[in-house]
C-alpha cells in the first residue's frame, strides 16, 4: 500500500510539474512528487533487506544503488536530448519522461511484490508469512525452519526492547550504535563530495573550461555504474568494511590531490588530470560506500526498528544533503566562491573524519543472520571482533515435527 500511494504520488507530482504554467506550480508538483519519491527511498532498502536470502541479501541491496545510477546516467541523457527542441517542450519532456519508472512500479508491483514475511510475522499473519517466503524462495525452501528463525530473532528484540518499538529506541542500549553506524556512512557519502561527482558534474565541467562537458560527464558517468557493477561481485566476497573504509579512505586521498589540481590557473594538464581522478573517484565512491551503503543501511538496524532506523537515516542523509546542495554552487560559480577544482579541499577535511570514524566503528556483517547480528549487537562485540566472530544457528523440531525451535550457540 506504501508503494502504490508513493507511486500515485510521483504520477500526479510529475504531470503537474510537466504541465505548469507558473513557478508555484512547478514548485507544488515537485513537492508532491518528492514525497513519494521519500516514501520510495525510505521503504525499499527496508523491504529488500527483509525478502533476501542472507547470502545475497547484499548483492540485492546494492541493486537499489544500481538503479539509482542508472536513473541518474537517463536523467542526464534525456535532459541532453531536450537540450536540442526549441520550445517550452525541451524543459516539459524531460520532466514527463519521469513518468516511466513509477508507472512502471505501480503497475508491476502489485503483482510481483507481496508483503514481507518479517512484516507479516510482526502482525501475527504467520501462514501468509509462510506463503510470501514460499513465493521468494521456491516450493523447495524449508518455510518452517526461516519463519523459526525470524520468529527468534523478533522474540529477541521484543523482550529486549519489552515490546515497544518507538522511535526513541533507536537511540537507546545497543540500538543507539546501530542507528550512529547506518546514519554515519550516508552522512559520509554527502560529506566526501558525492554531490560534486554525482550531483554537479556537467556544470563544473561547464564552468572549468572542460571541451565537450556533457559528453565527459555521460562517459563519467558511465564509469561510475561499471563501479557499481563491480560491488556486486565484491561485497559477499571481500565484505562491507574493507570496500566501505578503504574506498572512503582512497576517495579522501583523492580529494587532496584533485584540489592541489585545481589550484594552477589555465594549465590545461592539471585540468586533465583533475577530470581523470574525478572519473576514478566516482568509480571507487559506486564502487564503495555508494552502492555498499545500501547494503548496509538495510541490515544494520534491529528487525522491529528497521523502518524507524532507515526514516531517521533519511532524514539526517537529507538534511546534509540539502546543505551540501545549498552550499556546492556557491562554492564552485565564478561570481561567488569560484573556487573550482579546489572546492575538493572544502571536502577533504569531513571526509577525513568520516573516515577515522568508519576505521574504528564500522564492522563487518558479511554473511550475518539477522538473529546472528542481534546476538552479536546485543553483546557489545568490538568492531574488529565481528568479523572472526563464531556462532550457530541449530533448529530443533518440537511438537511431532510440526514446529521448529531455534537454538543459537556461540
Amino acid at each position: 500500500m506504501v508503494v502504490i500511494c508513493g507511486c500515485v504520488l510521483c504520477i500526479a507530482g510529475i504531470i503537474v510539474q510537466g504541465f505548469a504554467n507558473s513557478i508555484l506550480m512547478l514548485f507544488g508538483g515537485k513537492l508532491i512528487s518528492t514525497v513519494g519519491y521519500g516514501l520510495g527511498h525510505a521503504l525499499g532498502p527496508v523491504y529488500v533487506a527483509e525478502i533476501a536470502p542472507d547470502s545475497l541479501r547484499g548483492v540485492c541491496l546494492i541493486l537499489i544503488n544500481t538503479m539509482i545510477v542508472i536513473g541518474q546516467w537517463s536523467c542526464a541523457l534525456v535532459g541532453y536530448g531536450g537540450s536540442f527542441i526549441r520550445s517550452d517542450w525541451a524543459w516539459r519532456l524531460p520532466v514527463l519522461a519521469q513518468l516511466a519508472p513509477p508507472f512502471l512500479m505501480l503497475v508491476l508491483g502489485g503483482i510481483l511484490l507481496p508483503e514481507s514475511p518479517s512484516w507479516l510475522l510482526m502482525k501475527g499473519r504467520r501462514e501468509e508469512a509462510g506463503k510470501s517466503l514460499r513465493k521468494f524462495n521456491g516450493p523447495r525452501h524449508n518455510v518452517e525452519e526461516s519463519l523459526a528463525v525470524m520468529e527468534a530473532t523478533l522474540e529477541k528484540e521484543k523482550a529486549l526492547s519489552q515490546g515497544g518499538a518507538s522511535y526513541l529506541d533507536c537511540f537507546r542500549g545497543t540500538n543507539l550504535r546501530r542507528t550512529t553506524i547506518v546514519c554515519m556512512v550516508y552522512l559520509t557519502q554527502q560529506f566526501a563530495g558525492a554531490q560534486l561527482v554525482v550531483g554537479y558534474l556537467s556544470y563544473f565541467f561547464t564552468i572549468a573550461g572542460v571541451g565537450n562537458p556533457i559528453g565527459i560527464a555521460q562517459v563519467c558517468y558511465s564509469i561510475q555504474l561499471l563501479g557499481n557493477i563491480c560491488s556486486w561481485f565484491l561485497v559477499e566476497r571481500v565484505g562491507r568494511r574493507p570496500l566501505i573504509v578503504w574506498g572512503t579512505v582512497a576517495m579522501t586521498a583523492l580529494l587532496l590531490v584533485i584540489g592541489g589540481l585545481g589550484v594552477p590557473k589555465s594549465n590545461q594538464s592539471a585540468l586533465t588530470a583533475m577530470v581523470a581522478l574525478m572519473a576514478l573517484w566516482g568509480f571507487i565512491f559506486q564502487l564503495s560506500i555508494g552502492a555498499v551503503g545500501y547494503a548496509v543501511g538495510g541490515e544494520t538496524a534491529s528487525p522491529r526498528l528497521r523502518q524507524k532506523t532507515y526514516s531517521i537515516n533519511i532524514m539526517s542523509n537529507t538534511a546534509a544533503a540539502c546543505l551540501v546542495t545549498q552550499l556546492m554552487p556557491f562554492l564552485i560559480n565564478p561570481s561567488n566562491a569560484n573556487l573550482g577544482g579546489k572546492v575538493a579541499f572544502v571536502f577533504f577535511g569531513p571526509s577525513l573524519l568520516c573516515s577515522i570514524y568508519l576505521y574504528f566503528c564500522f564492522p563487518e556483517m558479511k554473511g550475518r543472520s539477522y538473529l546472528e547480528l542481534e546476538n552479536m549487537f546485543q553483546k557489545r562485540l568490538p568492531t574488529r571482533e565481528f568479523k572472526n566472530y563464531h556462532s550457530e544457528i541449530e533448529t530443533v523440531e518440537v511438537d511431532d515435527g510440526e514446529k521448529v525451535a531455534v537454538v543459537l550457540k556461540d
